[in-house]
């Protein structure tokens, strides 16, 4: 039988496979999908069933999302190479989104997703191979894991007493090694905003400027060290907001960086995460209740 009476025939059946020069199926007939995948047939079920675009679960998935990428907007230029993990055409964008998926929620409404809502929440701003700082909040302090000694950050304190002293008290570190700070304050108004901060202070031995002036600062937010009753490294946390301390290395493959969180004390967090408002958020998608 020739090709052309082959098709017809298949059409007149109200079958949709074709039988190609080359002897291979493509197409479907009934449920059942005939596909050419590097040269070989693969039959598969048709798809017919599809997700509901307003059932609940997929609807928390987007509203989850709409948070990570508006909050974006404000701490690009500071994300910037802090994502050594990084592969093919992959963007700080789409990583920083795709690690903070499984972050807890922040539940927006569909007009506060359409004005760009920010809300800081405790989300990933780096993620590499170096060891972690560890940190947390305590009495409006940032109170790090990097020991100092016995060394009192004072107003004349230098970078280079600084990096003598967290080279002598901690493992691991190296001389170049730069350390990144950032302050992300939750703006309150009409439209919940974020504003991000930032500072790099490479740890250069060599280097006798006094750390206020070392800092390199972008924006107009200052970022302020200084050593706890403890005598560990500590920043400024005063201000509602998220907070976190970055270690970068520059080595023959590239940017290393460390895996790090924001330290979140924002009360617009702890509301916008209830269950009160993941209820008003789904309502005004109009859900339809699992």
């Amino acid at each position: 039988m020739q090709r052309k009476q082959i098709v017809n025939k298949l059409k007149s059946e109200r079958t949709m496979a074709i039988l190609e020069q080359n002897g291979n199926y493509s197409g479907k007939i009934s449920n059942v999908v005939y596909k050419n995948y590097n040269g070989k047939i693969v039959v598969c079920h048709k798809q017919t069933t599809y997700r509901d675009a307003k059932a609940e679960g997929q609807v928390v998935y987007r509203v989850k999302m709409r948070n990570i990428q508006n909050i974006y907007a404000s701490l690009k230029e500071s994300l910037r190479g802090n994502f050594q993990d990084k592969t093919g055409r992959q963007t700080d964008y789409s990583r920083f989104q795709g690690v903070n998926m499984q972050k807890p929620a922040v539940y927006l409404n569909k007009k506060e997703v359409a004005i760009k809502a920010q809300i800081v929440a405790p989300y990933i701003v780096s993620f590499g191979t170096l060891p972690p700082i560890g940190y947390e909040l305590r009495d409006n302090m940032l109170v790090t894991d990097i020991s100092l000694g016995n060394l009192t950050i004072t107003p004349d304190t230098t970078v280079s007493q600084l990096v003598l002293a967290i080279m002598k008290n901690n493992e691991g570190w190296e001389l170049d090694d730069c350390l990144e700070f950032m302050i992300v304050r939750q703006m309150e108004g009409q439209t919940p905003t974020a504003k991000c901060s930032f500072a790099h202070l490479p740890l250069d031995k060599n280097n006798t400027a006094k750390l206020s002036d070392a800092l390199i600062i972008y924006n107009a937010n200052e970022v302020v060290l200084s050593s706890s009753a403890e005598g560990f490294l500590q920043m400024n946390a005063s201000d509602n907001g998220g907070f976190a301390i970055i270690r970068k290395r520059m080595a023959s493959k590239g940017l290393l960086t460390s895996t790090q969180e924001l330290a979140v004390n924002n009360p617009l967090f702890d509301l916008y995460h209830s269950d009160q408002r993941k209820q008003k958020a789904l309502d005004s998608y109009g859900v339809k209740r699992e």
